[in-house]
């Protein structure tokens, strides 16, 4: 990964320990500033991903809702259109009704799964990213702040 004069080495050994060391590292204005944007452009995607994900949860929720209403419905149309040797409920169409039943459940089945693969594979995600991921960022600029107080120090000492 090359950011203008920065460049970042991502050796194995690194990427086990979990932590990114730098080939060369110049500490100037312009590093200050692209560490700030990129807190900067951090803090941003932390936003979208929130809204993202209250978004998310929102239509999980709606999807849960649904999947009790649609199984609601297909209950009324079976108690309702259910006898098959009721001469009544053939005649106003039960065995067509059944079918709508069993249309409805299936599809309330499949707005199930929806919201378990929604809530698997995005909500959860998104939080950990956000909650994780994008944590590091501040840990690692916390890490440079006190990386570059103790540098200063020495070089201090050193001086004089």
């Amino acid at each position: 990964m090359r950011l203008g004069s920065l460049s970042c080495n991502f050796g194995q050994d690194h990427v086990q320990e979990g932590k990114m060391h730098f080939s060369k590292l110049e500490d100037s204005p312009m590093f200050r500033q692209q560490i700030q944007c990129l807190e900067e452009s951090a803090e941003t995607i932390r936003e979208k991903s929130l809204k993202f994900y209250k978004g998310c949860r929102k239509y999980t929720e709606g999807l849960g809702e649904e999947y009790d209403k649609d199984i609601a419905f297909a209950s009324a149309i079976e108690t309702f259109g259910g006898g098959h040797n009721d001469p009544i409920c053939v005649a106003l169409g039960g065995p067509d009704m059944m079918k709508l039943a069993i249309a409805l459940r299936e599809i309330g089945m499949y707005k199930e799964v929806l919201r378990s693969e929604v809530e698997c594979m995005l909500n959860d995600r998104l939080l950990h990213f956000v909650n994780v991921d994008l944590q590091d960022v501040k840990e690692a600029r916390k890490h440079f702040d006190k990386a570059n107080v103790i540098y200063d120090q020495a070089r201090e000492k050193f001086l004089s």
